[in-house]
C-alpha cells in the first residue's frame, strides 16, 4: 500500500472500527425491511393469544412450540439467500453494500488493494454465513448454544485487536475493508 495524499500511511487507510460497525448496522436495518417480515410469518400467534388470554406464562422450554417449523425453516432459507446474495454481490461488483457507501468504506483485496474477486466475495460471505447458521442452530438445539454464539463474535471482533483492523471473515478470503476518498482510487471503476 503506498502513501496517498492527505493520509500518514497504509494503515491511515484502513476503515475505522465505528464506520464498519456502523455500516454493519445500517445493513442489517436494511436487510431486516425483508427478513423481519418473511419471518413473522413462522410465528403460531394463535398459541401465544391463547396462553395470553389463558393467563399462561409461556415457556421456552421447547423453542419449536410457538413455531411453524416449516414455514421457519422456509423464513431461514430465504434470510439467508436474500442475505448471501445482498453481500456477495455488492462486495463483488462495488465493494460495497449500501451501508459501506453510507459510511465511505469498501471492501478490497488484502495484496494489491485491487477490487475482489468473485470468489473472494463468496468465501467471505459463506464464512459468514456458516458461522451464523451454525449458531442459530446450536441456540435451538444444544444447550451450549450460548458458547458457539460467543464464538461466532469472535469473528467481527477481531477488528479490535488486529494491526489490520481484520475480522476474521477478511483473513479467510483475504480481503481488507479500506476508506475510500476521491483521491484513493477505485478499484471497482470501469475504465
Amino acid at each position: 500500500m503506498q502513501p496517498q495524499p492527505g493520509l500518514a500511511g497504509p494503515e491511515d487507510m484502513l476503515a475505522g472500527r465505528w464506520a464498519r460497525l456502523g455500516a454493519a448496522i445500517l445493513d442489517s436495518l436494511l436487510l431486516a425491511v425483508v427478513t423481519v417480515p418473511v419471518m413473522l410469518f413462522s410465528v403460531r400467534w394463535d398459541k401465544l393469544l391463547e396462553a395470553a388470554e389463558a393467563g399462561e406464562a409461556v415457556s421456552l422450554s421447547d423453542p419449536f412450540e410457538f413455531y411453524n417449523v416449516p414455514v421457519l425453516l422456509a423464513g431461514y432459507a430465504i434470510t439467508f439467500v436474500v442475505g448471501f446474495a445482498y453481500y456477495t454481490v455488492l462486495h463483488a461488483r462495488w465493494g460495497q453494500t449500501i451501508g459501506k457507501k453510507a459510511l465511505g468504506i469498501r471492501v478490497v483485496n488484502a495484496a494489491d488493494l485491487s477490487a475482489v474477486s468473485w470468489g473472494q466475495a463468496i468465501g467471505r460471505q459463506a464464512f459468514v454465513s456458516s458461522v451464523s447458521i451454525a449458531t442459530t442452530a446450536a441456540n435451538f438445539f444444544l444447550a451450549g448454544g450460548a458458547v458457539l454464539a460467543m464464538l461466532g463474535a469472535l469473528d467481527p471482533a477481531w477488528i479490535l485487536w488486529d494491526k489490520r483492523r481484520q475480522a476474521v471473515h477478511d483473513k479467510v478470503a483475504k480481503t481488507l475493508v479500506v476508506k475510500t476518498a476521491p483521491w484513493i482510487p477505485d478499484p471497482y471503476a470501469k475504465s
